[in-house]
């Protein structure tokens, strides 16, 4: 059994697909074909980890692996 943080995840990534904040930077900053990630994508990730917590970004990737961060974004 894993259990993983939730928190205002939904919450955050929802009023980011509203904006459609990854459409707007995928937009201006094409993605790369290669990468796993957009770069809209990756500003979401973080827009939300600043939303959720509030602390400096390091050890983003700790930070998700501990949240729901692949679950609610995909």
């Amino acid at each position: 059994m894993v259990t993983k943080r939730l928190g205002a995840l939904p919450v955050a990534a929802e009023f980011l697909r509203r904006l459609d904040v990854a459409g707007i930077v995928d937009a201006l900053c094409p993605p790369d074909p290669r990468a796993d990630l957009t770069h809209g994508q990756v500003i979401e990730v973080l827009v939300a980890n600043r939303l959720t917590a509030p602390a400096p970004l390091f050890r983003v990737g700790d930070w998700a692996r501990d949240w729901a961060v692949e679950e609610v974004f995909g």
